[in-house]
């Protein structure tokens, strides 16, 4: 008979999995301290080295405005990329210190019985699905990026690059020249590809807890219903006016409520204020990359920019679609709240229960920017926006 996998096992090996892959761009981020090493070095190299010769290739344009749009393409995803780095960098501490506390509430609750055993379970499950998608699309995505231009080359001889800049000293036109830019382009994208991914799984890691305290939540709310329910029951076979047995326990399991609806608005708030600007520079600048990608093939079309209009879109989606899961999340725990008895509760709990009910209403959403909330329909607004301005700027051209 094979021994159940404790929730708590799986989130620690999760975890790790999630550190090994960022590890593999020099960040370790379950590590006490951050240190530099030979991956950190690569990955600031291939950032640096992106950059360096987009510039160049942008100003180097011979006088055609569209070399220089179609070079600043990837522009969208240097600053997605680099806002996930500096993260790792410079949070890194508040980063591990919420793992670790994710980490001891799986410890801690795992062993409180079946249903919060079966819940941490279910919202892993729910996790490991996010990663697969994720993980499908990028793939997929930048493998075509890595195979167009010698699918290009072998059908009719023509020489593109996955990513539009050019290499001072090497011309697409020699052979050799074609190659080593082919090679350099590719350890660039092999960065980029692993940074991305690696990038939103971290974010996620955070983000689904949310949802995970959720619904630990609505059990300790199912746990203060029933006790409130079975003291309805018990007043129909005592006295009129005699006390009711149980009053210690329903007290517990309010305060339980209270306590842990405000341990689930302190961690809304501290994921909030960690991935604050990485949410805002991931949507904003995905959403920048489908305006270039846009633009360029208004005025004819463009294989490798069309591709990346698709992988700009898929990444800004996943977050907008996790954003409106999360909103759900924050709809069942006020409306699990406005479900308990509260009748069945005295006139000092019915106060007490007043006060979580009001905080209730305001969940710390998360934003971007402070104004918009990370949804679909905050997904939508920003399409329409783009398309206003392309073809704003196509009419002006």
């Amino acid at each position: 008979m094979s021994i159940p996998v404790r929730p708590s096992s799986r989130f620690r090996e999760l975890s790790k999995y999630i550190n090994s892959l960022t590890n593999l761009l020099g960040v370790d981020f379950l590590a006490p301290k951050m240190e530099f090493n030979y991956r950190t070095w690569t990955t600031i190299f291939a950032i640096a080295n992106y950059t360096a010769f987009t510039v160049f290739t942008i100003l180097n344009n011979g006088g055609d405005w569209r070399v220089g749009l179609k070079a600043s393409l990837m522009i969208g995803g240097l600053f997605h990329g680099l806002g996930k780095f500096l993260t790792c960098l410079l949070r890194h501490q508040n980063m591990r210190r919420l793992v670790l506390y994710s980490q001891s509430i799986y410890e801690e609750y795992e062993n409180r019985g079946e249903s919060y055993h079966r819940t941490l379970n279910l919202n892993i499950d729910r996790l490991l699905g996010i990663m697969k998608i994720i993980r499908n699309g990028y793939v997929f995505a930048f493998c075509l990026m890595e195979i167009l231009p010698l699918a290009m080359l072998m059908y009719d001889g023509t020489r593109v690059t996955a990513m539009q800049y050019l290499i001072p000293g090497l011309p697409l036109e020699n052979n050799y020249c074609y190659v080593v830019t082919y090679l350099i382009q590719s350890v660039t994208m092999v960065v980029q590809g692993v940074g991305f991914y690696s990038g939103d799984l971290f974010v996620f890691l955070g983000l689904t807890q949310i949802l995970t305290f959720a619904d630990i939540l609505q059990i300790k709310v199912k746990e203060l219903n029933d006790a409130l329910e079975q003291k309805a029951e018990d007043r129909l076979l005592v006295q009129v006016g005699a006390s009711i047995k149980g009053a210690p326990n329903r007290q517990r399991l309010l305060l339980e409520v209270i306590k842990w609806h405000q341990l689930f608005t302190e961690y809304c708030r501290a994921i909030n204020a960690l991935y604050y600007e990485l949410i805002a520079t991931q949507v904003l600048s995905m959403a920048l990359a489908m305006m270039l990608s846009f633009c360029i093939n208004l005025s004819s079309f463009h294989m490798p920019s069309a591709i990346f209009f698709v992988v700009s879109a898929y990444s800004m989606s996943i977050y907008c679609i996790l954003g409106t899961i999360l909103e759900f999340g924050y709809d069942q725990v006020y409306e699990s709240i406005c479900n308990v008895a509260w009748y069945e509760l005295s006139g000092d709990q019915r106060r007490l229960f007043g006060l979580l009910l009001r905080e209730s209403q305001y969940p710390h959403n998360i934003q971007i920017l402070g104004v918009m909330s990370l949804s679909v329909r905050t997904a939508l607004q920003i399409v329409k926006l783009i398309y206003s301005v392309s073809m704003m700027m196509m009419n002006r051209a």
